[in-house]
């Protein structure tokens, strides 16, 4: 598996657990928590720069 699909994977994972961490928190508390739909976007900016900065 490159870097390029560890990335994606990574990425994928994380979303998967925030929606579930955002899923939760509705249904116990009846409050949207948006900043939880901003985690996975950065991450995985941050781990595509960090291979980017690797391959050079």
């Amino acid at each position: 598996m490159d870097a390029k699909q560890k990335t994606y994977l990574v990425s994928f994972i994380i979303l998967l657990i925030c929606l579930l961490i955002a899923a939760i928190i509705y249904i116990y508390t009846g409050n949207i928590i948006i900043a939880i739909f901003f985690a996975p976007p950065i991450i995985h900016w941050i781990l595509q720069k960090r291979n980017r900065d690797k391959n050079r």
